[in-house]
């Protein structure tokens, strides 16, 4: 499975490109406006086309435009309140929203259309996805930070204590807020812990995060001791405005608002072993390479020792066997066959002891031969 699980991270790659649309964090207060400019990479054709949709709240159509036309809405209210400067052709365009609500509080994107005649029509995404947080209280004013993970990933928020030094640290409350809707408590430590229900003065409970999606560290810091809220297993319907509050001995924890730091988390709907899929190529490109070297490297050794055994098996032939064409007989064969001679020569010739008186005796009757 893992190998699977590896290709399709390959394939995901290769079919869509290794740079994903940036997001940027737009915070507007009510009745105020905003422009979300849409741009995408010079390509040939140019783009015919282009829409602007919503996909967390509410999704959907914004807007169509083509090249050198004018633009629809998906909604006849928001005719009034859309503006658009540029055009789709040359690869770039304002879109503007005045006269903002609670209700525009969503993640918006672009989509160019580019024509293919031998084939459907190509849909670009364009560089940057906003997300827009339209507040309708004091809360613009807040602290809002960004936090982005993706599927079944996690996501870590400081949590701040309230205002005071040498206080008690009792637990930790969990807030969210989708959009213009009221504040939701999912999770409250001392509750949890206790089993109660909460109290009916605090904010909605209608969907708690279970005990073991939650999970609260703390470690000393320059400041004192820091506190960390990690939320585990996330799913993009969680994507929200979040705030983390720890629980002090003493003071009251029946805040119905948002805390003073605030943090949209923003959930990808890919899977996150996908997700570092530039880092996972460059890794998995560098492991075959170096695959590939090491077998290079072993069919060149093994390539000249084969070479280093031909030459040793065959040495070189003497030169004087060269010149003749012929083995050298064998010195055993030559010694033999000089003592067949020399017997078959002095077979017949008896040898007689030289007496040491007679000097003279002469050599008559001998069959050999003498020399």
């Amino acid at each position: 499975m893992t190998g699977v699980r590896l290709l399709a991270c390959v394939w995901l790659l290769t079919h869509t490109g290794l740079a994903r649309s940036e997001l940027q964090f737009l915070e507007r207060r009510e009745g105020g406006s905003v422009v979300l400019s849409c741009g995408v990479d010079q390509r040939s054709p140019p783009p015919y086309g282009v829409y602007l949709r919503r996909s967390w709240l509410r999704p959907g159509k914004v807007l169509f435009m083509l090249t050198r036309s004018e633009f629809t809405v998906g909604d006849d209210d928001d005719r009034n309140r859309t503006s658009v400067s540029g055009d789709p052709g040359s690869h770039c365009l304002n879109v503007t929203l005045s006269d903002l609500r609670p209700g525009d509080t969503d993640r918006y994107y672009c989509e160019f259309i580019v024509d293919r005649p031998s084939s459907e029509d190509e849909r670009v995404r364009g560089r940057t996805e906003f997300f827009l947080l339209v507040a309708a209280d004091a809360r613009g004013s807040a602290d809002i930070g960004l936090v982005q993970t993706c599927a079944g990933g996690s996501a870590v928020l400081p949590c701040l204590p309230p205002n005071g030094e040498g206080l008690v640290v009792e637990g930790v409350i969990l807030q969210r807020q989708r959009g213009s809707a009221p504040v939701e408590m999912l999770y409250h430590s001392k509750r949890h812990h206790s089993g109660s229900p909460p109290s009916s003065s605090s904010s909605s409970s209608s969907s708690h995060f279970p005990t073991e999606r939650v999970h609260l560290s703390s470690r000393p810091g320059p400041s004192g001791i820091t506190y960390n809220l990690t939320l585990q297993q996330l799913q993009p319907e969680d994507s929200a405005l979040y705030s983390c509050q720890l629980l002090v001995r003493g003071r009251s924890d029946t805040s119905s608002s948002l805390g003073r730091r605030v943090f949209f988390v923003s959930v990808q709907g890919g899977d996150c072993g996908c997700s570092s899929y530039s880092t996972l190529l460059y890794a998995l490109s560098a492991a075959v390479a170096i695959l590939l070297f090491i077998v290079l490297i072993g069919f060149v050794l093994v390539y000249q020792s084969k070479a280093r055994r031909g030459v040793k098996s065959h040495p070189p032939a003497p030169i004087y066997e060269e010149m003749a064409g012929v083995k050298p007989p064998n010195r055993k064969l030559l010694s033999h066959h000089l003592e067949e001679i020399e017997s078959s020569e002095y077979r017949n010739c008896p040898v007689k002891k030289s007496s040491p008186e007679n000097q003279y005796e002469s050599p008559s009757g001998a069959l050999c031969s003498r020399t």
